[in-house]
């Protein structure tokens, strides 16, 4: 048995349409965010896991990155920098390799956020910032402690939620 999933469904009409609507729903999650620009909190996180869920890694992966550069493009424009597009397919590439095919449990759901939270979240991202002149010395301890406080929150939240579109996913 596979412990990690490396595949993604086939792209057909019905799957497009559904990434459509999961890629709208995180961009207008993500208008929910707060915090500082170094020090944000958003639930758009729904939206990246339920497509790592449904479409695998690589699918997940593209449409994040398509759709953080939508989000730049509508609502940021000319303030683009590719290392946060990159993240964000890392994050649902994770997310996509843990929860694809797989059967949700705590585990799972744990070791799946803390390691988008720690690889994305923490080190690419406080990485981002310092190389566009933000010292790393003064974010990195603001920014891990914002994600343990975050690792458990998100992890219940995440569960719940996949739970939840488990039961329904064979009505889908």
């Amino acid at each position: 048995m596979q412990v990690l999933s490396f595949s993604s469904p086939k792209l057909s009409t019905r799957n497009i349409v559904y990434m459509a609507m999961l890629m709208a729903m995180q961009i207008v999650l993500g208008r929910f965010s707060f915090g500082t620009p170094w020090l944000k909190i958003s639930p758009a996180f729904f939206a990246t896991i339920l497509m790592g869920y449904y479409f695998g890694p690589w699918l997940a992966a593209g449409a994040a990155a398509l759709n953080d550069q939508l989000s730049i493009m509508v609502f940021n424009p000319g303030a683009n920098f590719p290392g946060f597009t990159f993240s964000a397919a890392i994050a649902a590439m994770i997310y996509g390799m843990f929860f694809h095919g797989k059967k949700v449990t705590v585990m799972r759901t744990l070791l799946g956020v803390g390691l988008v939270l720690l690889i994305s979240n923490v080190i690419l991202t406080t990485l981002w910032l310092n190389m566009m002149g933000t010292p790393w010395q003064g974010i990195i301890w603001p920014r891990t402690i914002k994600n343990v406080v975050m690792l458990p929150i998100q992890t219940a939240l995440s569960y719940g939620t996949l739970k939840a579109v488990e039961r329904i996913r064979p009505h889908l």
